[in-house]
């Protein structure tokens, strides 16, 4: 499994997994334990497999909140700094 954040060189990448409705926050390798708790804070649940730490939505989460919420995530990492990049297709309004 790669990890497109780093892949990127980016710290944080939310898109939606392909093939799936899932949206997901994949954070660099090693990232700072304070960036995966602001994922946690803006409504991302954490996951984990060895050493790779990635966030989801939870399934339950509608198109709106999808929006918002990852509106939200955007604007949050980018004021502290950090490179996101959020897919614009989830933060457009839901038609």
């Amino acid at each position: 499994m790669s990890n497109q954040a780093d892949d990127n060189g980016i710290d944080v990448l939310i898109h939606r997994r392909p093939f799936s409705t899932n949206v997901v926050a994949e954070s660099r390798t090693g990232a700072p334990e304070i960036l995966l708790a602001a994922l946690d804070g803006l409504g991302f649940d954490r996951k984990g497999q060895a050493i790779y730490i990635w966030h989801e939505l939870p399934d339950s989460t509608d198109a709106d909140e999808i929006s918002r919420t990852c509106r939200r995530a955007k604007s949050t990492l980018l004021a502290a700094g950090y490179r996101a990049v959020v897919d614009d297709r989830l933060i457009q309004q839901p038609q």
